[in-house]
């Protein structure tokens, strides 16, 4: 799909590497691929086969190329002998069901169903290989997949599929749709529905079905069952987070939404899986899940700012004099943390640091610069730490010394907080000009382990 190509050209062909640091800007900056030179039937070869993750994966901060196959997930690759064992072992359950494709074989004849239904599982993919997950299996208009395994951390691979979920919901909002208006495919209709869920070590067994070359390797456990009700209990283009994922890292409601459906002209909360499943004594399962409320967490993604700001309104507002990184200092090493990419240790350094470029921006001076910082989740709340943290810098141009004279390039504020409680938590950096208009607005989502 070309317009897939031309929306990370976009992304990450922008003139804003002069703003960025080291550790966030190498792997835009070192890629010479043009994406508007790939055919428009994404992927279609061994070059195009990987291209997508080649734009996907440096923006959260991994290296390299997902080249694992579909099928056996390559940390159980032992199980294939099928002599009957298992390993218990933890995994994030994600079930991707493409909504009104079937519609189209009323419409279109099988060669252009298969070459869009075809472009579509593509995409689906190869983003969930650009974030590290594994697909197991294609079922139809369907993708089961796993993320984790034996050398990624627990709450890793629940960013890893959030983040993945948020990246299809974004192609398929501004890409995948207008590419179908364009060749002239009804999009009304068309969709994703996404399930996810997360079952712990205990609770999540990996053994061999069926019979050696005619079975297969997969996962047993209620999460990984429930990622298909999820997925199919979410909204055309809907996220549905199942309950083993939200109570492991502490999920907070303001960035997850409970479901309703309208009844008799009023809408129906439906906070639960249903039809309700029974436990042995016979009480209902009463299994929660909540819809993750997609705008407000793409405003935290490592999407470039100015992309964000179309989507999100008054929430982002993008301006090329201004750039927010985040650094964090673990133990005395420094490295760059993106936004939502990974959980953090707690106890760790952050260092906000807002950068501004005055030379040819003309900014009314001096500058308000706010960082606000919000705690969510339990042991916050425990820690009666969940009011809102405003801090206020006021910036002025700095006059360069020596011969010559004028301002220095850049005015450079940090500002430093530490991790201390499990969960997502977020810092909102904005910025006034003297007249109290806002020029700036950006935030980034930290993920405590």
């Amino acid at each position: 799909m070309a317009r897939i190509n031309n929306l990370f050209s976009e992304i990450i062909n922008r003139n804003e590497t002069a703003l960025t640091t080291k550790s966030e800007s190498y792997a835009l900056e070192n890629s010479n691929v043009s994406l508007d030179s790939a055919t428009a039937s994404l992927p279609a070869g061994p070059q195009e086969e990987f291209l997508l993750q080649q734009y996907i994966r440096p923006l959260y901060g991994k290296t390299g190329i997902n080249s694992h196959p579909i099928g056996t997930h390559p940390d159980f690759l032992e199980l294939e002998n099928n002599d009957g064992s298992g390993i218990f072992h933890y995994t994030c359950t994600m079930f991707i069901d493409i909504k009104g494709s079937t519609r189209l074989n009323l419409l279109y004849s099988p060669e252009e169903v298969h070459k869009f239904k075809n472009s579509v599982l593509q995409v689906c993919i190869e983003t969930v290989r650009a974030h590290d997950g594994h697909v197991h299996r294609l079922m139809g208009d369907a993708v089961l997949a796993f993320f984790g395994g034996k050398a990624t951390e627990k709450e890793d691979s629940v960013a890893d599929a959030i983040n993945c979920a948020m990246t299809l919901r974004t192609l398929v909002d501004h890409s995948i749709k207008p590419w179908m208006d364009e060749n002239g495919f009804e999009s009304d209709q068309f969709g994703i529905r996404v399930g996810v869920d997360f079952g712990d070590d205990e609770h999540v067994l990996w053994a061999g079905y069926g019979y050696g070359t005619v079975g297969e390797v997969t996962a047993t456990g209620l999460s990984v069952d429930m990622a298909s009700k999820l997925q199919g209990k979410a909204g055309k283009n809907q996220l549905m987070l199942g309950q083993g994922l939200l109570d492991f890292v502490d999920w907070p409601s303001e960035y997850s939404e409970t479901k309703t459906k309208k009844r008799d002209g009023s809408a129906v909360s439906q906070p639960i899986v249903t039809p309700n499943l029974t436990n042995k004594d016979g009480t209902g399962l009463n299994y929660r899940m909540r819809l993750l409320s997609h705008e407000s967490y793409l405003k935290l993604s490592p999407l470039p700012t100015d992309v964000r700001a179309r989507v999100c309104g008054n929430d982002v507002k993008d301006h090329p004099a201004f750039n927010l990184t985040c650094i964090a200092n673990e133990n005395g090493s420094e490295f760059n943390y993106i936004s939502t990419s990974k959980f953090l240790n707690k106890n760790v350094g952050l260092t906000f640091r807002l950068q501004v470029m005055v030379n040819g921006s003309r900014l009314n001076t001096p500058l308000t610069a706010t960082f606000s910082v919000l705690n969510y989740g339990k042991e916050a709340d425990d820690k009666k730490d969940t009011e809102e943290r405003r801090t206020t810098y006021t910036l002025y141009k700095k006059r360069r010394s020596g011969y010559g004279g004028g301002y220095e390039p850049y005015i450079v504020k940090e500002h430093s907080e530490t991790t201390l409680y499990r969960g997502l938590h977020t810092m909102e950096c904005s910025v006034r000009d003297a007249s109290g208009v806002v020029l700036y607005r950006n935030w980034v989502g930290v993920l405590i382990k």
